[in-house]
């Protein structure tokens, strides 16, 4: 199915290669980074409160870890949705609906957080993974108007953003709640959520206001008017047909999965350990941070050296993070601080490059479409993960769960692997793909 995408004609004034269309992609990644930022920064926030807050709810680990996964499972409804709203009318309009969908996921947790109500959580947690579906898509939006020499660069600067926020959010909301409010108290938890609210209010009005020229309008002016395929899971067979682009969607799957069952369950061991509120909050920062602080190195290593390579690196990189972290009792700080660090540089890795990948992989009108179906299926394998990170902590223990992380990674890496051996069969020694 498509959708025709007209672009208004003063669109047409940034033809390929001119210095107005080179400043207008650099003014675009500007825009989106002001939206991540704040929005990243609201998802992690109440991401952090989620998982502590349910606990003491319900006394359940695996409804704590449902609560948090909650954040997932909305991010993966929500992508194809949000697609089609960017395939029918623009980047902007499917950004902006995200973050205020998020906005009022956000209200809803601060309402469970007096009331007392899991129920709500689950729903509000829900909704606020539509945020998390718009801080994923902007990364795409950023690429839109790149070329070949730099797509992965500016892919790897509008998830670099993300850094501010999304590293900020753990530590202010978990140390904020610690300071000023009982830490025996449901209610204390209602500061995050009132924070993320603020926030993600920020997000729809940066992007809706400063996200003109749509960077998706402006593609399709290149042609005059192309036909955008809507989003169908259908797509899925098309990229695993692909020899790079299944590469890729592999990568991205396998890396959020790894990276969202440790990151799920690792506030709960630590809290079993007795450590307090504010270095839990510390740990996922310091795992944000891994996530997106390093990810223009990572998409500058792409353009070098290609996509494949680096999803090797990365991978190898995320079995020893999950390695370190298998290997640290609940009472130890160090080991999670270092272990969630390294999970987030090899996620950075995976996804950097398999973005870029992807991107490259297929034409402007079935960009969108392939795109959405990639995130969905990460998202989801992710929010999977999360689920059973909760159960597989409650029947067995924290170290099998991130030692089972450890042999996804690892993988990972093989299936990398294969994927550059096959490239450097068909072009030679020239891998940068």
């Amino acid at each position: 199915m498509t959708q025709s995408m007209s672009a208004p004609g003063d669109q047409a004034a940034y033809l390929p290669g001119s210095p107005e269309r080179a400043e207008l992609a650099r003014r675009t990644v500007r825009v989106l980074q002001a939206g991540v930022i704040p929005g990243g920064l609201a998802m992690t926030a109440s991401f952090s409160a989620s998982t502590l807050l349910a606990q003491q709810m319900t006394g359940s680990e695996t409804k704590a870890s449902l609560a948090a996964v909650c954040l997932s499972i909305g991010g993966t409804l929500a992508g194809l949705p949000i697609a089609v709203l960017m395939a029918r009318h623009g980047r902007r309009i499917g950004l902006r609906a995200g973050y205020l969908t998020g906005a009022i996921g956000a209200t809803l947790a601060l309402l469970s957080a007096f009331a007392g109500r899991y129920s709500i959580l689950v729903i509000g947690m829900v909704l606020i993974g539509t945020g998390q579906a718009a801080n994923l898509a902007s990364r795409y939006a950023g690429a839109d108007l790149a070329t070949d020499e730099n797509r992965a660069k500016s892919i790897s600067l509008v998830l670099w953003a993300s850094t501010v926020g999304s590293v900020l959010g753990p530590t202010v909301a978990l140390g904020v709640k610690g300071l000023l409010a009982d830490s025996d108290s449901l209610r204390g938890f209602a500061l995050p959520y009132a924070m993320a609210l603020v926030l993600f209010g920020v997000a729809a009005f940066t992007i809706s206001s400063r996200l003109r020229p749509d960077p998706l309008h402006v593609v399709a002016a290149d042609a005059g008017a192309v036909s955008v395929k809507l989003p169908s899971l259908s797509e899925a067979g098309r990229i695993l047909a692909h020899p790079v682009a299944s590469v890729a969607l592999i990568a991205m799957m396998l890396s959020q999965a790894v990276m969202v069952g440790i990151m799920t369950v690792s506030p709960i061991h630590m809290a079993q350990g007795d450590q307090n509120e504010l270095l839990i909050g510390v740990m996922l920062s310091l795992h944000i941070a891994g996530m997106f602080a390093f990810s223009p190195y990572v998409g500058w290593l792409v353009d070098r050296i290609g996509g494949q390579p680096v999803i090797v690196i990365g991978a190898i990189v995320l079995a020893f993070g999950a390695q370190t972290a298998a290997n640290t009792d609940a009472a130890h700080a160090t080991g999670h601080l270092s272990g969630l660090f390294f999970v987030g540089i090899g996620w950075s890795c995976c996804v950097v490059a398999a973005s870029s990948l992807l991107t490259v992989s297929f034409s402007v009108e079935r960009r969108v479409s392939v795109q959405a179906t990639a995130d969905v299926l990460m998202t989801a394998l992710g929010a999977a993960a999360g689920v059973g990170s909760g159960l597989a902590v409650e029947h067995r223990d924290y170290g099998d769960l991130a030692q089972w992380g450890t042999i996804v990674a690892l993988t990972l890496a093989v299936v990398a692997v294969v994927g550059v051996v096959r490239r450097i069969r068909v072009n030679g020694w020239r891998v940068n793909v």
